[in-house]
């Protein structure tokens, strides 16, 4: 079972997947979770403090979640290890999802 926790500042949303992998096995419960969740949303900010590994499965629940929040809404990347930024930028997917060190940095930003 996939835990996920939500936090909530200053109009935005912090979702933290307390998993390891954000891949084929986790990421459709990831989607069906968060997507209801991001709803009318303009900012939210997935931090990723707890994953250590995303596959395409996983940078396809990101894309899912964006497309669910309001039009022209921002969706954040948090505390994304070396592995992960590095599979962010060799698929551009780091053009659409703007990585930070924290969510701090991420909702200033």
């Amino acid at each position: 079972m996939l835990h996920v926790r939500f936090a909530e500042t200053n109009g935005a949303l912090i979702v933290t997947p307390l998993v390891s992998r954000l891949d084929a096995g986790t990421a459709p419960e990831f989607r069906a979770t968060v997507t209801p969740a991001v709803a009318g949303r303009r900012l939210v900010v997935v931090s990723l403090s707890h994953v250590r590994a995303v596959d395409a499965s996983g940078l396809a629940a990101l894309v899912a979640v964006l497309q669910g929040m309001a039009p022209g809404g921002e969706l954040r990347i948090a505390h994304a290890d070396a592995r992960v930024r590095a599979l962010l930028a060799s698929t551009r997917l780091d053009e659409l999802f703007p990585s930070f060190e924290d969510a701090t940095s991420a909702l200033l930003a």
